[in-house]
């Protein structure tokens, strides 16, 4: 009688998983110190503090002029214009005149308030104010937008691109954020090849050889959803267990994780333990708790990095990297709050269901009276092997091991715009 193959014993469920491998690997701790601007997706290791008031000096809120407020309301002459984005020190306001300002730029010094540019009069150089301004009005005073020693990011935090905006408004040019997490690739597949040539592709898939596409879907996933990892490099090997363990302990050795699609499914040769066996690594799991990317699994080398094997699917890989690789690598970049996760929107499904396992669901989305909603491929469509069936749907959502009843809410990575009806 075959052997049952170890990984099919115990299957773990993804909050183990995850235990065991933040358990077994420490956070990357090494910070530099870069540039604002090139900073976005990086994690900043310190908090971000105001180095100063901000604005430093009054500014003006709308395009008008500035005065004093005891001169209002009065006949002002007009001395001219103070420019946005430099301190103008050709103009003092003093009693009688007024100056010239556009929205947000700074009060020349003596005035202490604005007059919107609509609610006054020109008149042969000077301006006619009919009403009266208390001191303040219409402009953002000193530390209007910032306080100095203000924490403006936290920790923890991944830099956006409206973040990296906000920073450099207020003269916060440098920050400290830590090094990237250094990840690895390791596509396995006797029958799988890298596109190349587009005619040879076609005769070779006719021919019953598979196109490698998971590793290029999971590495769009590790570069638009975390950006804080840096992918070293990315290699298609035979099931060969020489040569993964070569690229393990060689080429990727400064990796700290190294991800591998393949050699992980219930077949007598097992890639993964012969690994372990062969590397000295300790067994984290050996399957995860799931439909589609049930072949998951983990080792932490003795001397080496952690390897995340992901099922040879795409989209059992894909939710291989949801459930596990994400919040390991968020762990390992020391992500407090992340820019994008993978499930950023919100469906209703339109059809109930029974689910034994945590899994993904191929949907088709359709945005109805503002409503987000989700339509489930049928059954057969939703094999992880059909991967034909991923150009019908709309987006993929993540559902748990229980009955869904139609109208309930569902996390769903979107990856088409939704059609409208």
């Amino acid at each position: 009688m075959q052997k049952v193959p170890r990984y099919l014993e115990k299957l773990t469920p993804v909050e183990e998983a995850v235990k065991a491998i933040m358990e077994a690997v420490k956070p990357v701790a090494e910070e530099e110190l870069v540039d604002t601007w090139t900073a976005v997706g990086r994690v900043l290791s310190r908090d971000v503090v105001a180095a100063y008031d901000f604005p430093p000096r009054p500014r003006s809120a709308y395009d008008g002029y500035a005065v004093r407020s005891g001169d209002t309301p009065g006949r002002l002459r007009l001395l001219g214009e103070a420019t946005i984005g430099r301190v103008d020190v050709e103009y003092r306001v003093e009693p009688g005149t007024a100056v010239y300002v556009s929205t947000g730029a700074y009060l020349p010094d003596g005035a202490d308030t604005v007059v919107p540019e609509e609610k006054a009069r020109r008149e042969n150089g000077y301006i006619i104010v009919e009403k009266h301004y208390p001191p303040g009005k219409n402009l953002d005073p000193v530390g209007a937008y910032a306080r100095r020693g203000q924490v403006l990011l936290p920790k923890g935090y991944v830099v956006t691109m409206l973040d990296a905006v906000g920073l450099l408004d207020v003269a916060v040019t440098r920050i400290y954020v830590y090094r990237r997490v250094r990840l690895a690739m390791i596509l396995t597949g006797n029958e799988i090849f890298e596109l190349r040539n587009p005619m040879e592709a076609e005769e070779r898939v006719l021919r019953g050889e598979v196109v490698e596409s998971t590793g290029r879907l999971i590495e769009w996933a590790i570069r638009r959803y975390t950006p804080w990892v840096e992918v070293l490099g990315r290699v298609l090997l035979p099931d060969d267990v020489d040569t993964i363990a070569w690229y393990v302990t060689r080429q990727f050795r400064n990796a700290d994780v190294i991800v591998m699609t393949g050699g992980s499914g219930p077949s007598t040769v097992d890639t993964f333990y012969q690994l372990a066996e062969r590397l000295g690594g300790r067994v984290l799991f050996r399957g995860l708790y799931v439909k589609g990317g049930r072949p998951t699994s983990a080792l932490k080398l003795d001397k080496g990095p952690l390897l995340i094997v992901l099922s040879g699917h795409p989209i059992s890989a894909l939710h291989g990297f949801v459930r596990v690789l994400y919040p390991v690598l968020k762990y390992l970049g020391n992500v407090v709050r992340a820019a994008e996760p993978p499930a950023f929107a919100y469906a209703v499904l339109e059809e109930g269901g029974e689910y034994k396992r945590p899994q993904p669901v191929k949907v088709k989305l359709i945005l109805r009276d503002g409503v987000l909603y989700a339509k489930p491929l049928p059954g057969e469509r939703q094999l992880s092997s059909v991967t034909v069936s991923n150009v019908e749907a709309d987006g993929i959502a993540l559902v748990e091991g229980r009955r869904y009843n139609a109208g309930e809410r569902v996390p769903v990575i979107v990856y088409r715009e939704p059609s409208t009806g």
